[in-house]
């Protein structure tokens, strides 16, 4: 399937206030390539020991080099990379596409929503997942999917409690072992 040309949105954020913290989400640049890079990589440890990781590290997940990449999706107007930012300091990315269907309706494809572990459960995943979720529905798409592996039970249930339902679980069984 070939992916569909969608607009960039306009630089800016979407803002939680606490008393405790500032969370927001920003449209990344050519100057962050290396935070995109850092967390990126941070995300692919993160998930490398979950169930199914091996397959998923091999097949979907982006490969080095990683600047060059990023550098490739920060400039793709067909995608849309974010940072997740707290207090101003880049702690989550997310990186979305969308994908015309056969049928011509569109799919917003979230490639990456990764927030760094000290940073979890205070918004900034939310504020990720909204932007992403605005975005894809200006740009025409009729859902949005989000790829998690089994054994993650904590992004599942942010997921559910975000209105996410599974519409398909693939099987796997490994034949060198």
């Amino acid at each position: 399937m070939r992916s569909a040309q969608a607009p960039r949105p306009e630089p800016g954020a979407h803002w939680v206030a606490t008393t405790a913290v500032k969370l927001a989400t920003r449209v990344a640049a050519v100057g962050d390539l290396a935070e995109l890079v850092a967390l990126y990589r941070r995300f692919r440890e993160d998930v490398a020991s979950e169930c199914g990781a091996d397959v998923h590290l091999s097949r979907e997940a982006f490969v080095e080099p990683l600047e060059a990449l990023m550098d490739t999706i920060v400039r793709d107007q067909g995608r849309l990379a974010l940072l997740g930012l707290l207090d101003e300091v880049p702690v989550g990315i997310a990186i979305g596409r969308i994908e015309e269907l056969a049928d011509s309706s569109r799919l917003a494809i979230v490639e990456v929503l990764y927030v760094d572990e000290p940073a979890r459960e205070v918004g900034v995943g939310e504020c990720l997942l909204a932007s992403l979720v605005e975005w894809a529905g200006a740009n025409g798409a009729d859902g949005i999917d989000v790829q998690v592996l089994p054994g993650m039970r904590q992004a599942k249930n942010f997921l559910e409690g975000s209105r996410f339902a599974a519409r398909l679980l693939v099987m796997h069984r490994n034949l060198k072992r």
